[in-house]
């Protein structure tokens, strides 16, 4: 049995948490073919979308790119390297744009523009994230445990907690 790294079970407790909040946002884009009426649930959910989106592809994306991305480029693993840098590039405006729709939303509501907005950007934007994290789960993951040793591991662990958590 493959023991999980210590850096590689903190990116699946993150992704784990970016995938209930992608499936609540799918949820409500998919109950609502109108403008929901904003109400203290909707709100909270809201400002929790987009703190969690926020910190998925502001800090989450950052660890990978400056410490973890690099780790593998010195051992000469471009390509996994190359195409989840590539996918952060298209994601990351998508997702700043919902957070900051779902902001807007919390504190004025949807009116039917900004309704269509959100409901655009955010389908579009399940679909590639969760897409991005199933490709993390299977490839990255496993390619942490292959090429990094213990003490590598630990130590991209503990940069980890500090500037993600």
């Amino acid at each position: 049995m493959l023991l999980q790294s210590q850096t590689g079970s903190l990116l699946h407790q993150d992704h784990m948490t970016t995938i209930e909040t992608l499936q609540g946002l799918e949820e409500l884009l998919g109950r609502h073919r109108q403008p929901p009426a904003l109400d203290d649930g909707l709100r909270a959910s809201l400002i929790g979308l987009s703190t969690t989106l926020k910190a998925e592809v502001e800090s989450h994306f950052a660890f990978e790119e400056g410490h973890l991305f690099p780790a593998f480029v010195a051992k000469g693993e471009t390509g996994i390297v190359m195409m989840l840098t590539h996918e952060h590039r298209s994601i990351l405006p998508l997702a700043l744009r919902v957070a900051e729709l779902a902001v807007q939303a919390a504190t004025a509501g949807f009116d039917e523009q900004s309704w269509r907005d959100f409901r655009d950007s955010g389908g579009e934007l399940v679909e590639r994230e969760i897409f991005h994290i199933q490709k993390e789960e299977m490839g990255l993951l496993a390619a942490i445990s292959a090429l990094l040793d213990e003490g590598e591991d630990a130590t991209l662990a503990a940069v980890y907690r500090q500037t993600v958590k």
